[in-house]
């Protein structure tokens, strides 16, 4: 039977190439709504993954869909339900499928150029031939003869500089096998989840590392990884092996140019961002978020849930013209723990006293904004706050316990706490995993 953290680390990996939405939440079951123009292919490979991580599921029928939904039971004895709907034009879901065959082949295009052609490729590199020679030296998911003969022209071309530009950068530093959801890609995300879990330090695991394909060189010895048990020691051992070309998580991007770039990524020679200040807060009594700014801009913290389940609160960059990354509480959390500060009180604790406080928690949420100057000393807002529904209380509330964090900190604890939580959203975490990005 596969642990809680194992089932975790299967639906992860499977659905982040998936336009993937909560649909509802609570103690005794989760819905997740895949929007795809491929249902049947979705499902397919959601399945296939959670065989091969040996998590039991069953197909059911549900109201929400005409598609038979995939349902499976963690051990607490919440029922995790994944259901579909069809992307009406064309869902990114297809993307998923598209995704493991870029990604795969981008393996063996590395493979033809390493192996067979030994240097820069062209377009007449790209033979079955030459893929026939190469393919020994690769380890995906993807279906060899999908990879030679279901890759559209501009992936091919993305593949194909993609590979010279590694090539170029990493020949003669080792001998290598190209992976893609392998055996040894598996081990190593499962075991970094287990400690991720332990530590709380992320949601997602795209978050600690989004690398798509490896570079595992002949003489890497997996329990440099596997032998680590904290999340710091995890980031040391892949930095190690990332630095001695004994293992290179490579995060892709299609390549449209007649050159890739590589750079790197949460490298611990990386400098800080020294001119990143927290500068305040900004709420009100009627909105039930709260902003923390900062030099760079802004970050709003709400409930992104639904009236009736209280969860899904978290914060989001707000950039000129798009919400720019997200940071739920979980990791928020971590981030204060590891500045040895407060912790925001958890979701369940909001949910539950924004239910069931009473007068006692309309009150310590009045004191709250009081502390914060957002109210005089002789407002009484007590009625008020009875009078807003559960989900404003349970947003509030955990709103104003991070600004009370956020105002009680020094001026330099704050800053780093704020520059943690900017690099975080943005995907450039301090505790994440180093990596190359190929673009």
């Amino acid at each position: 039977m596969a642990t809680d953290s194992q089932i975790l680390l299967a639906i992860n990996g499977v659905l982040q190439n998936y336009q993937v939405s909560v649909d509802t939440a609570n103690s005794k079951s989760t819905w997740l709504k895949v929007v795809t123009a491929d249902r049947l292919q979705a499902s397919k490979d959601i399945q296939e993954k959670l065989k091969k991580f040996n998590v039991p599921y069953t197909e059911e029928k549900t109201s929400k869909s005409s598609f038979a939904a995939i349902k499976f039971t963690l051990s607490s004895g919440t029922n995790e339900y994944i259901y579909f709907k069809n992307a009406k034009g064309g869902g990114s879901g297809a993307g998923a499928a598209e995704t493991k065959l870029s990604e795969s082949s981008q393996a063996l295009y590395c493979a033809l150029a390493f192996y067979v052609v030994k240097g820069r490729l062209d377009a007449g590199d790209v033979c079955v031939e030459n893929f026939e020679k190469a393919k020994a030296h690769i380890d995906t998911d993807e279906r060899y003869e999908n990879m030679i003969n279901d890759l559209k022209d501009d992936w091919v071309k993305s593949c194909t500089v993609g590979a010279t530009k590694l090539w170029e950068t990493y020949h003669g530093s080792g001998t290598y096998t190209f992976h893609r959801g392998s055996k040894t890609v598996d081990k190593i995300e499962k075991h970094a989840w287990s400690i991720i879990r332990a530590e709380g330090a992320f949601g997602n695991l795209n978050k600690w590392s989004p690398a798509d394909i490896y570079m595992v060189a002949n003489d890497f010895d997996i329990t440099t990884i596997t032998n680590e048990r904290t999340l710091q020691g995890l980031n040391n051992a892949m930095w190690e092996n990332l630095k001695n070309n004994k293992l290179i998580g490579v995060s892709l991007k299609k390549i449209t140019r007649s050159t890739g770039t590589l750079s790197n990524k949460n490298f611990p020679t990386d400098k800080r961002i020294s001119d990143l200040k927290y500068t305040g807060f900004k709420t009100n009594t009627e909105a039930m978020d709260v902003y923390l700014e900062f030099t760079k801009g802004k970050i709003q913290f709400r409930s992104f849930g639904g009236d009736v389940s209280l969860t899904g609160w978290q914060g989001e960059m707000k950039g000129a013209s798009a919400n720019q990354g997200k940071i739920s509480l979980g990791p928020l959390n971590y981030i204060l723990k590891r500045h040895g500060v407060s912790e925001v009180p958890t979701s369940q604790e909001s949910a539950r006293l924004a239910v069931s406080g009473g007068e006692r928690h309309w009150k310590a949420i009045d004191k709250m904004f009081k502390d914060l100057g957002v109210t005089k000393a002789n407002e009484d807002l007590t009625q008020y706050i009875g009078m807003q529904t559960p989900k404003w209380r349970y947003s509030k509330y955990l709103c104003l316990s991070l600004a009370k964090i956020m105002e009680g900190l020094s001026k330099d604890k704050a800053n780093a706490v704020m520059e943690d939580i900017y690099l975080y959203a943005s995907s450039s975490t301090t505790y994440s995993a180093p990596y190359i990005k190929l673009e």
